[in-house]
């Protein structure tokens, strides 16, 4: 029986082509926590002890190695991955968060903490990650998420669910509906859509092209901003009149997205991400 040791040797010798040293640390503690019932720091001291475990285990270290030769995300190996603080369950029907995806959600926090009995909604919700970090993270506000993806919303539901926090998720085509059927209206809109151009996929990492819905994830060459559009005319007929809208954008159409909100907003700001991209968009002073 292999030492946790010489299992690590071999996930750093399978995967050394597809990743770097600090990643697959990641991925493999990520799992032995999962798979042993142990945390990080007491695997890491038990290195090159003899394993008290059973064949289930090896089972289990050996098939997620397998696929992560195929490029499966190791969280989609996991079923899980954490957002924000929460814990977020994820799957072939939801994307899995990204850390810049937190940032939006930071800035959301930080300008509202101190705010109570204000409404949100969050367009695109997927696995439901932005609504339920917010609904965690801010006192008293009632939380909303869309999605058209009925899968993906189960998904959303039960992350609501492990979070113990309250949310309302329902179906709904942002594509082809701006209004909502009981006229409710909303002081923050956040939404983080599809914005990956066709061909920026040449440019991909193949984990996310091939195991990430791309539903979520893509837009025509020719209406690249599409969703954008559509969240205005939402916006138009949801937001309260001092309300704010907060999206995150493709990097590349930084200055494009500005420029269309500022057709509908009085106030549009651009905002950098930790790496200095510019990755969101804070807009209020809508013009109905």
């Amino acid at each position: 029986m292999k030492t946790l040791g010489q299992l690590r040797e071999q996930f750093y010798n399978q995967l050394s082509q597809k990743y770097n040293a600090k990643e697959i640390d990641i991925i493999f503690y990520s799992l032995a926590e999962n798979y042993l019932h142990k945390s990080r720091s007491v695997l890491k001291l038990g290195l090159n002890e003899q394993r008290d475990d059973s064949d289930i285990q090896n089972i289990l270290f050996q098939t997620a190695l397998y696929r992560l030769m195929e490029d499966e995300p190791y969280q989609y190996i996991l079923g899980n991955t954490e957002f924000y603080g929460c814990e977020i369950l994820v799957n072939s029907d939801v994307l899995i968060p990204r850390p810049e995806t937190e940032e939006l959600v930071e800035w959301i926090v930080d300008r509202y903490k101190n705010k109570i009995n204000l409404n949100i909604i969050d367009l695109c919700t997927g696995s439901g990650c932005i609504a339920i970090a917010l609904a965690k993270s801010l006192q008293n506000f009632r939380v909303f998420g869309l999605d058209i993806s009925e899968k993906a919303l189960e998904t959303a539901n039960k992350n609501k669910d492990l979070n113990n926090v309250e949310v309302d998720f329902f179906s709904y085509d942002l594509l082809n509906s701006n209004q909502l059927s009981n006229n409710e209206r909303f002081d923050i809109i956040v939404s983080n859509p599809p914005y990956i151009r066709n061909s920026e996929k040449v440019a991909m990492d193949k984990r996310v092209l091939n195991f990430e819905p791309a539903q979520a994830l893509f837009v025509t060459d020719s209406e690249p901003l599409i969703f954008y559009q559509k969240i205005i005319d939402f916006a138009k007929n949801n937001l309260k009149d001092n309300g704010e809208v907060f999206i995150e954008i493709n990097q590349e159409l930084g200055r494009e997205t500005k420029e269309l909100f500022l057709d509908y907003f009085s106030f549009v700001e651009l905002k950098q991400d930790i790496s200095g991209n510019f990755r969101m968009i804070k807009a209020h002073g809508i013009q109905k």
